[in-house]
């Protein structure tokens, strides 16, 4: 079987990228039957997997490359099945398709941060590929049940299949490397973490109206990465008038993150709505106690492993920050406990789940 899988984009950031790298490796690690074609959009991917048959369509236009490019691709490699790891199915696909759709934000205007056109369009495209792909892959089964709502998708079109953290991910307990990151950001001796986009939905404001209930109360600053959103005005200029407390880090490169998780005290991620939540799982890896949200797919990722609260109380919030802080039993359980969480998901688990998906695909008429 030839298994295509659209890649353009590699060189961005944040889940969609590390989706399709991490998943990659994984297909590649246990599946020595099947032929791989990945499509890019660049030459400056080509040769990330030799084992695999790369073919560069180069174009800087993102229509083209949809609606052009990867149609005709498909067509002169033979493919049998196409992989698209990013919510949409472009038209004219004369294979059999997988899409995989990692939320459903689009659909939720109090939580979305692009603009109106944008939107428009996504939705659009979304439930029009939802209809056109022959299955679905939903991240999580809030995903799923979002899919089914906003798209009426049907049940049995929709397999859910978990991510997972990076193998980077884990504890390091090199005093001289994390020293190293602690110069290079200044970070203080005792931090509260928080990563991710500035954007409404990930809930910056309430944090920082939290973090300022207890922040006399403790010695702990509050560190941010992550970039801002064209509608977070509001949240740095609340950052900017906390600046002796709060820290702004801006975007940090992945190979930074899991010594910021591991320096950290707790990391709190208080978003009001995931399609899966990867950040609280690579701060259970790295053994950074968990406070998140109890909404959308976060209580299906961290489990009994993190503390949960409403996202939209700022009291809860802080009272939890303020119990984890100063509670060491409790921090310890939920070092332990989110250890053995994090080990539950793995990439070769959802490489076998995908590449099963791709089969029945590819035998079901």
């Amino acid at each position: 079987m030839k298994i295509g899988i659209a890649a353009r984009g590699l060189g961005g950031q944040g889940g969609p990228k590390q989706y399709i790298e991490s998943l990659t490796s994984a297909l590649l690690k246990i599946d020595r039957e099947n032929e791989y074609y990945y499509f890019y959009n660049s030459t400056d991917y080509k040769g990330k997997y030799p084992e695999a048959n790369e073919i560069v369509l180069k174009s800087s236009s993102k229509l083209i490359w949809d609606y052009y490019l990867i149609p005709k691709a498909v067509q002169d490699y033979n493919i049998d099945v196409m992989l698209f790891p990013k919510n949409v199915l472009p038209f004219n696909i004369s294979c059999k398709s997988v899409i995989v759709i990692h939320d459903l934000a689009y659909y939720m205007p109090e939580l979305n941060a692009y603009p109106f056109i944008d939107t428009a369009y996504m939705k659009l495209m979304i439930k029009s590929s939802v209809k056109r792909t022959n299955h679905i892959i939903a991240i999580s089964e809030s995903t799923k049940k979002d899919i089914i709502k906003f798209t009426g998708a049907e049940d049995e079109k929709i397999t859910v299949v978990y991510e997972a953290s990076d193998g980077k991910y884990e504890q390091i307990f090199d005093k001289s490397e994390l020293d190293v990151i602690k110069k290079k950001y200044i970070l203080p001796e005792q931090f509260i973490f928080c990563c991710d986009s500035i954007t409404p939905r990930k809930n910056t404001i309430r944090l920082l109206n939290a973090f300022n209930v207890i922040k006399d109360k403790v010695p702990h600053k509050l560190v941010l990465t992550g970039g801002v959103s064209w509608k977070s005005k509001k949240v740095s200029d609340l950052v900017d008038s906390m600046k002796d407390n709060v820290i702004k880090l801006g975007y940090v490169p992945d190979e930074d993150m899991p010594l910021l998780y591991n320096l950290a005290d707790i990391f709190v991620y208080p978003s009001l709505y995931e399609g899966f939540g990867l950040p609280p799982l690579e701060a259970m890896a790295c053994g950074c106690p968990v406070i998140t949200s109890n909404t959308s797919s976060i209580p299906e990722v961290v489990g009994e492993a993190g503390v949960m609260v409403d996202p939209y109380n700022i009291d809860d919030l802080a009272k939890a920050i303020y119990e984890v802080l100063t509670d060491g039993e409790l921090r310890e359980d939920m070092i332990k406990k989110g250890l053995g969480r994090a080990k539950q998901f793995n990439w070769e688990k959802c490489a076998n789940e995908t590449l099963q998906t791709f089969m029945d695909v590819s035998y079901n008429e």
